[in-house]
Parts: C-alpha cells; sequence; structure tokens
C-alpha cells in the first residue's frame, strides 16, 4: 500500500505544528506532503527541519490528489475555515484544540464532518500518556468503585514570543487565555478515563500575573452526572526558572480507592546548560512520546477506516468545548452554569 498522505493546514501553532511534523516524519507509511499557512514565517522550521514542502494555496494543498488527511493547527478563530476545506476535498482531520472559539462554530465543524463521512479527530494528546491509559483501565474495570471526585491541573507559562506568535494571548483569535487553552486537556482527559459527562460549571478567572489583556489564572469547580465533583487548574502559573514550564497531573476519588498520576514522575533530574548559560534543575520526561502515539493512532484510523481508541472524536472536542466557555460565563456571572445551557454558546465576555 502507499503511504498515507497528511497534510499541515496551518501552522500558527507553531510548538505543536513543529511537533507533529516530527513524529510524522519518523512513523512508517506516512508522508507529509505539504504545509500551508497564512503567514509562510510560521511553517519556516517545519520546512527546514523536515523537507516538507510549503505550498502557498490552501486548497491546492489539501486537493491534491496524495493527500488522505489534514491536520490543522492555525490560529483557534481559524479551525472552522481549515477542517471545512478539509471536508469538502473528503480529507480526515486531526484539529489541534480547542476545537473552536464558540459553541457554534464547534457544532457545525462537528456537523459538516460527519455530513462529509470524514474522521474528525481532536488533539487531546494527554489521552497517550501510559499512565492516562492505566488509569482509565482502573477506573473502567469498577477498582476504584464509583468516582466521587476527580482533581487534575495542566499548569504552565504563557505562550509568549518569540517562542509563540501573538495570536494566542489574543482573546479574539485564541477564544480566552489559560482557561481554554489548557482546561480543556483536562476536562477531557477526566471524560475519558471516568466515562462520566459535566453537567455543572462554576469557575473564576482573571489576569493577575503576567499583564497578558487575557486570564492568565483560572480554578473550574464541576459536578458530573452521577453526583461526582471535579476541580481544575488550567493556569498559567509556573514562574521563570521552574524545573519544567508545563505539568498534567490528575487524582481519581472513588468509593473503594484513589488514584493519582502527573507526567512529572516520568521524568529525570537534569542539571544542563544551553548556549553557554546554565539552566538549573530541569526534568527531562522519559516517558513514551504521546505525540507520535497520537499521530500513529490517527494515521492507523485513517487506514482502517474508523477511529480507533483512544483517538478523541469531534464530540470530545466540542464536549470540553463547552466546559470551557460555560466556564468563562460562570466567572463573568458569578454564577454557577449548567451545560447544554444557550448563555455557555456566547463564548467570552471580551
Amino acid at each position: 500500500m502507499r503511504p498515507i498522505g497528511i497534510a499541515i493546514l496551518g501552522a500558527a501553532h507553531t510548538t505543536h505544528a513543529w511537533a507533529y511534523a516530527r513524529a510524522l516524519s519518523g512513523l512508517p507509511d506516512v508522508r507529509v506532503t505539504g504545509v500551508h499557512d497564512a503567514v509562510p514565517a510560521h511553517a519556516e522550521w517545519i520546512r527546514r527541519d523536515f523537507g516538507v514542502p510549503f505550498v502557498d494555496d490552501a486548497e491546492a494543498l489539501v486537493a491534491a490528489p496524495d493527500v488522505d488527511a489534514v491536520i490543522v493547527c492555525g490560529a483557534t478563530v481559524d479551525h472552522r475555515a481549515h477542517v471545512e476545506l478539509a471536508a469538502a476535498h473528503g480529507r480526515h482531520v486531526l484539529c489541534e484544540k480547542p476545537l473552536a472559539t464558540s459553541v457554534e462554530d464547534a457544532r457545525a465543524i462537528v456537523g459538516g464532518c460527519d455530513a462529509a463521512g470524514v474522521q474528525l479527530h481532536v488533539a487531546f494528546v494527554s489521552r497517550f500518556l501510559p499512565l492516562v491509559g492505566r488509569a482509565r483501565a482502573a477506573v473502567r474495570s469498577g477498582r476504584l468503585g464509583e468516582l466521587i471526585g476527580l482533581v487534575g491541573g495542566n499548569r504552565g507559562r504563557p505562550p509568549l514570543p518569540p517562542s509563540y506568535p501573538p495570536w494566542i494571548t489574543d482573546p479574539v483569535a485564541a477564544g480566552g487565555g489559560a482557561l481554554i487553552d489548557h482546561s480543556v486537556h483536562v476536562t477531557d482527559a477526566m471524560r475519558h478515563v471516568s466515562g462520566l459527562e459535566v453537567t455543572e460549571v462554576s469557575a473564576e478567572a482573571g489576569s493577575l500575573l503576567w499583564d497578558l489583556g487575557v486570564d492568565d489564572v483560572a480554578v473550574l469547580s464541576l459536578r458530573f452526572d452521577n453526583g461526582a465533583v471535579g476541580s481544575v487548574d488550567p493556569s498559567w502559573s509556573v514562574p521563570e526558572g521552574n524545573p519544567w514550564d508545563y505539568d498534567f497531573y490528575l487524582r481519581l476519588v472513588g468509593t473503594d480507592g484513589s488514584l493519582d498520576l502527573t507526567d512529572a514522575a516520568e521524568a529525570l533530574r537534569v542539571v544542563s546548560v544551553r548556549d553557554g548559560a546554565p539552566r538549573g534543575l530541569r526534568l527531562g520526561s522519559f516517558a513514551e512520546d504521546a505525540d507520535r502515539a497520537m499521530l500513529a493512532a490517527f494515521a492507523e484510523s485513517v487506514r482502517a477506516g474508523a477511529v480507533q481508541d483512544p483517538c478523541a472524536t469531534g464530540v470530545d472536542g466540542l464536549r470540553a468545548l463547552e466546559i470551557a466557555l460555560a466556564g468563562y460565563r460562570s466567572a463573568a456571572r458569578h454564577t454557577p452554569m449548567i451545560i447544554n445551557d444557550p448563555t455557555t454558546q456566547r463564548g467570552v465576555d471580551h
């Protein structure tokens, strides 16, 4: 069989786009056919490091006969247009998170892919951490009893230039700040591990640390459909010089036991030097490459003609976005929000 052809449509989320290109370059029977972004500089390192050709025209990239699937990795506000273009040409899609900046756009993305008969995956890479898979197996087999509490976090540093393009801290292009950027990873992991759905969200969010014009700290309190409660910390609260820049953790409490996991557990303590300057103590992960595992599962899904476990679907992306946007509405109104309440579809108050 010929290699699966995958195009990268949008590279404005530069670090993820580069990481996905790297993962794809190491997969057998997969070929990256090209990359497009309205700002060619966003794709510069993908072109240089992996020899991926830059294509000036988005439709020409997607419509090429050797393209089977598309990775959408542009600004969040552009996801809908890019996914709809891919679906119109019958291409399967892996879309960067969050799925969109509004529930309306997210629903249109999901509906459009369903109507076109193409797979829609969302890049919830935490599902591919081995610890998350083991936690899911433990919960689903009943080893913790009935879940009554879930605590999770995905803290980090703000995505600032020059490492990141400025759109990521623009409330229109990104849909918000830390809350929408990081909460979706945690709430998806909670849903994935537990099988539960969030029914109510209470949240606080604010700009306290970085003066970026978007929220950099937040906390979400959740209620699940079985009565369990949860909390999420998605804040950009990691100080400069910390041994790690981002983390992911989850604690599950059940009637028969509890389980704690953190990605920092699979790391070496390293003292290193970069460009002649000491970086101090760092945590260097030795865990499985979750990006590679996610991209391999996406490619296998395309080849098999069906979404493979544990890939996240468009509906999973929609559910995580609903929770995040309900969080923004709750923080603005200082009241709990019921998921699927029409007011949660209005997004962030700018």
